[in-house]
């Protein structure tokens, strides 16, 4: 009898409870998805958002002119304020409620294979950023219906003068506390979107300091842990759709660097168009230009769009290489080595990103040292040792005209030939004022071969490109390019 016994297998590749437990997870997400649309769909309908703000803030006047006996405070009407407040607050609570179990179910789905979700950087961020909605969204609705509540035991009651002013103080105190946690609400509503719903809330924590395909691991490195496992499986699908010189990542890298391409106005859509035929089978094409595909061109538009808001240095850095391409720049055409980097101007909490982009026109591939030193930073030096790839030198400019192919072929082979840095760069929060920041670069002999100074300002306070404002801007630039892409 014994032998006859199956013991659990869990290290099996699936078993059929396993694939039962993901169904039912699957369709539970579904449906907690449908009721985070309606209540997303009702909370942000049109002057909704500004109807609560305006209440909000006239819903305190009103008692307090009631506190001050002014002759003509009404009760019926502070009353109907704070009900109708409490009323505008209701699609929005249950809105952040359906978008956090929504969101606690989604990545409790497994990605690939025998990994989960939970196993992508940025998971806790995300459910944290939503937990902390929920309560703000209960303390608003709850201050507003205590308020409503004690106008209305007041107005009703026989209470004394002093009764009456601790009540009304009270009431003034719970609609000024809704009042601010309307202020931080309504800046943004999370999981808005039905294509990409968590990619608002995912800020970028780990990433690699060296860009092997330059767009295609920094979209990635900015996608949260759903569109990450979604984009993983779609670049896997990809084995047989690519032309036979290419692989599904070279592949995406050439249609990345196209789409960039357009949005600078370099390549228009039959340009476009060309250059995905380049890298990809007629099988493909179809798929890429259909609304119904996870990853088509309007979706990697968006991606595009979301990096490119989060991380404007590294694309200020491939603007300005187009720039060289297009101009004939004698650092590129003549130099054995190009050095650019990036900074921004401004380092909001004591924290920046730097970007440095390295080319080797030297003849011969070789390791390098980069030297990253930061005044007073943490720490204060840097010091890479990476290897470059000797890449093919423009001898002279490509005017713009009917070039376009050759433009990005020559744009492309010198972005995938470069040596791409992301240095994350931190300072003591105590410091602030302008600081230098030196990047020099050293042979295999350890001989100098380039040096650069940049300032940067630094401040505790929030800038423009610190981590929240990124994190909006790169909201609000998915939604005006989901717009103007639907018009």
């Amino acid at each position: 009898m014994a032998g006859e016994r199956s013991l659990p297998t869990p290290y099996a590749k699936e078993s059929d409870r396993q694939v039962q437990q993901e169904q039912a997870l699957s369709l539970r997400v579904k449906a907690r998805d449908a009721g985070r649309r309606f209540w997303v769909r009702i909370a942000t309908s049109r002057l909704q958002p500004q109807l609560r703000t305006l209440l909000s803030l006239i819903a305190p006047i009103t008692t307090a002119l009631l506190l001050i006996r002014w002759e003509y405070a009404s009760f019926p009407l502070a009353i109907a304020l704070h009900v109708a407040l409490s009323l505008s607050l209701i699609p929005a609570l249950f809105a952040a409620s359906f978008a956090r179990m929504s969101a606690r179910d989604r990545l409790r789905l497994r990605a690939v294979g025998f990994r989960s979700m939970n196993s992508y950087p940025g998971v806790e961020r995300i459910l944290n950023t939503l937990d902390e909605r929920r309560i703000r969204e209960r303390v608003r609705v709850s201050c507003s219906i205590l308020a409503t509540v004690a106008l209305a035991s007041l107005w009703n009651l026989d209470a004394g003068e002093t009764l009456s002013s601790l009540v009304l103080g009270a009431c003034i105190a719970l609609s000024v506390i809704s009042a601010f946690n309307t202020q931080q609400l309504e800046t943004s509503i999370p999981m808005r979107s039905n294509s990409f719903p968590l990619l608002s809330l995912h800020a970028p924590t780990l990433h690699d300091s060296t860009l092997d395909r330059v767009l295609s691991d920094l979209v990635g490195a900015h996608l949260d842990p759903e569109t990450a496992s979604h984009w993983d499986i779609w670049i896997n699908s990809l084995i047989d759709d690519v032309r036979s010189d290419q692989t599904p990542e070279s592949a995406v890298e050439h249609l990345l660097e196209a789409i960039h391409l357009e949005h600078l106005g370099l390549l228009d859509e039959e340009g476009l168009l060309s250059e995905t035929r380049r890298v990809f089978k007629v099988s493909a094409i179809d798929g890429l230009f259909s609304s119904t595909s996870k990853f088509n061109m309007t979706t990697l538009r968006r991606l595009l769009a979301h990096t490119r808001a989060w991380q404007p240095g590294l694309f200020r850095l491939t603007d300005r290489l187009q720039d060289s391409v297009i101009r004939g720049d004698p650092s590129l055409t003549e130099e054995s080595w190009r050095l650019d980097l990036d900074l921004p101007p401004r380092c909001g909490q004591g924290q920046g990103n730097l970007f440095v982009m390295i080319h080797n026109h030297s003849g011969k591939n070789q390791s390098i040292e980069v030297d990253i030193l930061a005044a007073e930073g943490e720490p204060e030096l840097q010091t890479l040792r990476v290897f470059t790839k000797s890449s093919d030198q423009p001898n002279s400019p490509i005017p713009l005209g009917n070039q376009r192919g050759e433009l990005t072929e020559s744009f492309g082979r010198l972005l995938a030939d470069s040596t791409v840095l992301w240095i994350g760069l931190a300072w003591p929060d105590s410091i602030s004022g302008p600081h230098p920041v030196q990047v020099t670069l050293r042979n295999e002999e350890g001989e100098t071969i380039e040096s650069i100074v940049v300032t940067t300002i630094l401040s505790s306070g929030v800038q423009a490109e610190s981590m929240g404002h990124r994190m909006a801007d790169a909201a609000s630039e998915v939604r005006r390019i989901a717009l103007a892409l639907a018009d």
